[in-house]
């Protein structure tokens, strides 16, 4: 990947070959690719945690269908869908929007020829709006659910509160209890904090109370509005570690009925070196790969790389927003002087990482945002993140295999991280 992008003289036509032919993903594709679309239908959100990065979510306005319309248009036209993608509804809380508002937008989407095929809806929530209403038009389309629950009362009421300064469990657990009732999936994503980290049983005990089986664990981090983390200081890594071994053998004694995001994304980089890299080797990393994730707002600005970023006010970089879709298309922010300047941070922060970090073939490098906000530039390479999320998990899981063969250092040495093929 070269350091800077210039706009192609014509964006490329999609194909129209079906998915069984192409048989391609945005990792193996050899042209530019989109995995994730992230879309902002309203800044606002109807609680207020302490830790949200986001600004502005007091903020009511929604995004207008025309805008939709005219975000999608730009994407089909780009050519960078080679494959399914997610089409995540995200930032602010989505179902603050009513569903009529989704009716309308899912119906513009449909009218793609090729979205049943490529588009996979998902939405991240806070749970306290979900009913039987929504679980319909959840299920109806086959909704991918995310539900932000960070654990027992005490715990997730600490940082997660209405504006009024009110818990909000058990609106959260109202509509976790609807979504089960009406066969709709979901995940759960917790936010590990100061007052989470060092209780690894009652929070596996938690999960396992409420049959809650699929679990990400979120590193309360510095991001945007939230310029502190509760877990920068005081042995937070050493922490963070601690609760992670513990809930992963407190997992293991059980037969693994909780799948973990964090362990099962470090034990298939460990048992299936390559696969999730691109044609020539390097990990697909869709936060730092420009138009791998695209991020719009409701105004129809947009960016790539990190969806925190989007929107945040930088003096570094200028900002964060690279173009408007209403006015322009895709490969426009090419000629963002600010987009030039992030890509090419983040290529030298990601060589300053392959040159130092044996994680490197297994992330592709830390998310951008994270180096940002901890580190002031993208030129940087290891983050408070990505320890957390990455080296700790696969050294537990790495652990654990050492320990399966009988492998010591006294019988031989530990086992090394295979290398994915092509891989210098």
């Amino acid at each position: 990947m070269t350091t800077t992008l210039e706009a192609p003289a014509a964006e490329p036509q999609k194909t129209t070959r079906s998915l069984s032919e192409l048989n391609l993903t945005p990792q193996n594709s050899d042209r530019m690719a989109m995995g994730l679309l992230v879309i902002q239908p309203s800044p606002f959100c109807n609680i207020n945690c302490d830790y949200c990065y986001l600004p502005n979510r007091t903020d009511t306005r929604r995004m207008d269908h025309a805008v939709l319309e005219r975000v999608m248009d730009k994407v089909w036209d780009s050519g960078l869908v080679v494959a399914p993608f997610s089409l995540l509804w995200h930032a602010g809380e989505p179902l603050a929007v009513p569903i009529k508002w989704y009716e309308k937008a899912f119906e513009i989407i449909a009218r793609y020829p090729e979205a049943s095929k490529y588009v996979i809806h998902s939405v991240q929530t806070n749970g306290t709006l979900v009913n039987d209403k929504w679980c319909e038009f959840l299920n109806k389309h086959e909704v991918e659910v995310g539900l932000s629950i960070d654990g027992p009362r005490h715990i997730h009421d600490h940082h997660r509160k209405t504006r009024k300064g009110e818990g909000t469990f058990d609106k959260a657990m109202r509509g976790m209890e609807c979504l089960k009732k009406n066969n709709v999936p979901f995940g759960v994503v917790s936010v590990i904090s100061d007052v989470s980290v060092d209780h690894p049983d009652e929070m596996y005990d938690f999960y396992r109370e409420h049959g809650i089986t699929g679990i990400g664990f979120n590193i309360e981090e510095v991001e945007g509005a939230n310029e502190s983390s509760s877990l920068n200081e005081n042995g937070g890594i050493e922490r963070i570690q601690a609760f992670l071994k513990q809930f992963y053998l407190r997992n293991k004694a059980d037969g693994f009925p909780l799948n973990v995001r964090e362990f099962q994304i470090a034990e298939r980089n460990i048992m299936e070196p390559g696969w999730c890299s691109d044609p020539n080797g390097k990990y697909y990393n869709m936060e730092s790969d420009p138009f791998g994730m695209i991020n719009v707002d409701c105004f129809g600005n947009f960016s790539s790389f990190s969806p925190e970023l989007l929107g945040q006010p930088t003096e570094k970089y200028g900002s964060f927003n690279f173009g408007n879709l209403l006015s322009g298309g895709l490969f426009d922010a090419t000629l963002n002087e600010s987009f030039q300047k992030v890509l090419s941070d983040i290529e030298a922060g990601n060589k300053k990482c392959a040159e130092t970090c044996a994680f490197y073939d297994y992330c592709g490098g830390s998310a951008p945002s994270n180096k940002y906000y901890e580190n002031g530039t993208f030129d940087s390479a290891e983050t408070h993140q990505c320890r957390s999320t990455v080296q700790i998990p696969m050294q537990i899981v790495l652990e654990d295999l050492e320990e399966d063969l009988g492998i010591n250092d006294e019988v031989s040495p530990l086992i090394e991280l295979p290398k994915p093929e092509h891989a210098a």
